[in-house]
């Protein structure tokens, strides 16, 4: 036999579900990254947004890490449960995402006013600031 003949080569497959559920955590991860950024450029009240302004990329850079995960971990999850690969970790995966979903869209999906700033404060009442 010839070993350079056109014979199909075996093939792993891929593990689906360990994927989803790698996504998922580094979705979490993502979020957790981009809130210590947040949280780390809050400055003294004064200093306008030069602190927010100075970690923008980084920022962006972990909303762009946390939006591909999720995604790809979505879809992930959808293969792992139709190719039968790991369907225990696609639906873990597929929780984790769904949590992830509700606590960035809950915030969103509020409505009402704002419970820092009070409609009727004491300078409003009084026509100063002083």
């Amino acid at each position: 036999m010839n070993p350079t003949s056109s014979a199909p080569a075996s093939r792993r497959p891929w593990p689906w579900g360990l994927c989803a559920l790698g996504l998922a955590v580094l979705a979490w991860a993502a979020l957790g990254a981009g809130l210590l950024v947040f949280l780390s450029a809050i400055g003294s009240p004064g200093d306008g947004s030069h602190a927010l302004e100075s970690v923008q990329v980084a920022l962006f850079a972990a909303i762009g890490v946390l939006a591909v995960s999720a995604l790809g971990s979505g879809v992930a999850s959808v293969l792992a449960w139709r190719l039968q690969r790991g369907r225990g970790m696609a639906a873990v995966a597929a929780l984790l995402l769904a949590l992830l979903g509700m606590i960035v869209a809950v915030p969103m999906l509020v409505q009402g006013q704002d419970p820092v700033v009070i409609g009727d404060t004491i300078w409003q009442a009084a026509g100063s600031r002083g």
